[in-house]
């Protein structure tokens, strides 16, 4: 392990040269295209004939007898999780980090003009778009800019070491720890994204009410979770805060509104056995109040394992034991910038659709976080040449299956292990005069 004085890189590394490779790869891999345009429609596409065929398989398992009954919500669960996962990680991802704003302006025609940044799910067409429990303008400020600006630096709101280090100091066996993380698995967007990223929305808005009354005693850093609607007020009255309790009041009560659309979606399947009974139309072997029981506890389900798919592809992308945290913060797409990319994410298997589809295109992990916006046919050019340009100058490229990542990341979050500590990637004295002035910028 590197001490926290250290860089990783000697000084006969030329970063220049690394650059002008990254670069010369990007500039091969070429402007997105029409094909990327239809490439994105048949992915839409996937995931509405997933997401509507899944809801009518729901509501036809719980009016079916018992065992077609769970063969069909079953097949309706996973239909729905793998549509809400592929809406997220794939479609909002990629158009929100601005992935088809150039194809936007090279071919108008190609996509719809709302799958532009800034406005797709945005305001109503959250509820077309992608409807999930993160607001995506706070999922916008949260991810786009904090952890892709400040990747495994303690500003990084996405560092799992930080986000768990109540969890690793806490005193409770690893066996509890470790079955403690399935809560994370199957609840994590709701309990700790949602109200993280609402937090650094709220934060981002200098002039607003939450922003400027921030308590002192609660750091900015610190992960905010929905436990925390409890602990804050309560902890506040401890410290003698009454208008710091009543600060986490007003924010739980706002960010409530941002899910409370999600909570009805998810809720919304069991309504439809009721209002059909209502009307006379239900058609089951079952009763209206059983189907409505049966679609509820599918739709939860569903939910369930859309959690557990995307903490697979995305929770473990920047966290392991061989992978490393920094504390100095560097300028955007310097070589350090670039390194950090290859030196704090890991990629998965990819290379063809299936493989990428399941993934979630989040299997590109390397490449998008050097270049946040491009789409993902264009990240499938690109990868090899970046593996490429990694081994030709001894740099470290991480990629293995996610299921292992995963346990990796458990690991780190429960205290078994560690992320590798340095200042930096590149010691000073490897830069020419002109580079060192611009890469390593203290504070980013």
């Amino acid at each position: 392990m590197c001490k926290s004085d250290s860089y990783v890189l000697d000084e006969s590394f030329n970063p220049e040269e690394f650059v002008a490779d990254i670069k010369k790869a990007k500039a091969a891999v070429g402007e997105a295209t029409e094909e990327d345009a239809q490439h994105l429609h048949r992915l839409v596409l996937i995931s509405q004939v997933l997401l509507y065929g899944g809801h009518l398989f729901l509501l036809l398992g719980a009016a079916m007898p018992w065992m077609a009954a769970l063969l069909l919500c079953g097949l309706g669960a996973c239909m729905i999780a793998f549509a809400r996962c592929m809406k997220w990680a794939i479609i909002g991802h990629h158009i929100s980090h601005g992935g088809y704003d150039s194809l936007q302006k090279n071919h108008p025609n190609a996509l719809p003009a709302h799958y532009k940044r800034g406005v797709f799910a945005v305001g109503i067409r959250r509820f077309f778009d992608w409807l999930d429990w993160m607001l995506p303008q706070a999922w916008d400020v949260e991810h786009n800019k904090a952890h892709h600006y400040y990747l495994s630096e303690e500003k990084d709101p996405d560092l799992v070491e930080h986000n768990f280090e109540m969890l690793r100091k806490f005193p409770l066996p690893k066996s509890m720890k470790y079955v403690s993380m399935l809560l994370w698995v199957f609840t994590w967007k709701l309990i700790y994204y949602s109200p993280n990223t609402y937090k650094e929305l709220m934060l981002s808005k200098k002039e607003g009410w939450l922003a400027r009354n921030w308590p002192s005693w609660s750091k900015k850093t610190d992960p905010v979770v929905i436990f925390d609607v409890f602990r804050m007020p309560g902890e506040a009255l401890i410290r003698g805060k009454v208008m710091d309790a009543f600060f986490w009041l007003v924010f739980f009560a706002q960010w409530s509104t941002a899910i409370f659309p999600m909570l009805i979606s998810v809720l919304l399947p069991a309504a439809w056995p009721l209002l059909l009974g209502r009307a006379g139309l239900w058609f089951g072997a079952t009763t209206a109040g059983q189907a409505a029981i049966r679609a509820l506890i599918t739709s939860l389900v569903a939910d369930m394992l859309s959690n557990a798919h995307a903490f697979v592809i995305i929770a473990c992308n920047h966290s392991g034991g061989d992978l490393y945290r920094y504390s100095t913060s560097c300028k955007a797409y310097s070589a350090e910038f670039l390194l950090r990319c290859t030196y704090s994410s890991a990629n998965f298997e990819c290379g063809n659709d299936l493989i990428d589809i399941v993934y979630g295109w989040l299997n590109y992990q390397i490449e998008h976080h050097m270049y946040p916006d491009m789409t993902p046919l264009q990240y499938r050019k690109f990868q090899p040449l970046v593996k490429s340009i990694c081994k030709k100058h001894g740099v470290m490229y991480v990629q293995q299956n996610a299921l292992k990542r995963t346990w990796m990341m458990f690991q780190v979050a429960v205290g078994d292990a560690q992320m590798k500590r340095c200042t930096a990637l590149v010691p000073p004295k490897a830069y020419g005069k002109s580079e060192i002035e611009t890469s390593t910028v203290a504070g980013g």
